[in-house]
C-alpha cells in the first residue's frame, strides 16, 4: 500500500489522526486504503473532518449556554412583565458573536477547501458540523463508511476515558 504512495501524501497522512486510523485499520482493502488516503491527503478531508469536529463540540457548548440564556430570559420577562431591549439584547449579541466566531474559525481553517456560501452555511448555529460532513461525504460511500467508523471509534475512546476518570473518583 505505501508504494502508491507520493512522499507529500504519506507525510500529510502522519500527520492526520483519521488518515492514521485509516491506513491501520483492518476493514479495508489495501486499494481502498490507497483511495481513502489520496482522498483525505490531496482534498484535505482531515481538516473538514477536524472543523467538523470542533463544530459539534462548540454546537453542544453554544447549546448548553441557549439552554440557560433563553429561559432566563423568559422568566425574566414573565416576572417583570416587560420584553425591550435591554433583555433581548444578550441573546442578540450572543447569536451574533457565535456566528461570527464561527465564520473567522471555519474561513482560518478551511480556506481554499471550501466555497464562501459552504463557510455561511457551516457557520449557522448547530448546522455546522452536519453541513460540512454531508456535503463532503454524500456521494461517497467509502469515505462515508471510514469516517462513520473513525467518529465511533474516536466517541469510544472518549467516553473509555470519560468512564475511567469518573470511576477512579469513586
Amino acid at each position: 500500500m505505501n508504494g502508491s504512495l507520493s512522499y507529500d501524501e504519506k507525510c500529510s497522512c502522519a500527520k492526520s489522526t483519521f488518515c492514521i486510523y485509516v491506513r491501520r485499520s483492518q476493514d479495508f482493502e489495501d486499494s481502498e486504503k490507497d483511495y481513502l488516503v489520496k482522498t483525505i491527503t490531496n482534498n484535505g478531508f482531515s481538516g473538514i473532518l477536524y472543523v467538523s469536529s470542533v463544530l459539534a463540540g462548540w454546537a453542544i457548548v453554544a447549546g448548553i449556554i441557549d439552554s440557560v440564556l433563553f429561559p432566563g430570559i423568559i422568566a425574566y420577562a414573565i416576572f417583570h412583565g416587560v420584553v425591550d431591549y435591554k433583555v433581548l439584547t444578550p441573546p442578540i449579541l450572543f447569536l451574533l458573536g457565535n456566528f461570527l466566531a464561527k465564520l473567522v474559525y471555519i474561513t482560518y481553517n478551511l480556506r481554499g477547501k471550501v466555497k464562501a456560501l459552504d463557510i455561511l452555511i457551516a457557520a449557522l448555529p448547530y448546522a455546522g458540523s452536519a453541513y460540512l460532513l454531508r456535503k463532503f461525504l454524500v456521494k461517497d460511500k467509502l469515505m462515508r463508511k471510514a469516517v462513520s467508523m473513525y467518529l465511533t471509534s474516536q466517541k469510544n475512546e472518549v467516553k473509555n476515558k470519560l468512564f475511567s476518570l469518573f470511576s477512579k473518583k469513586q
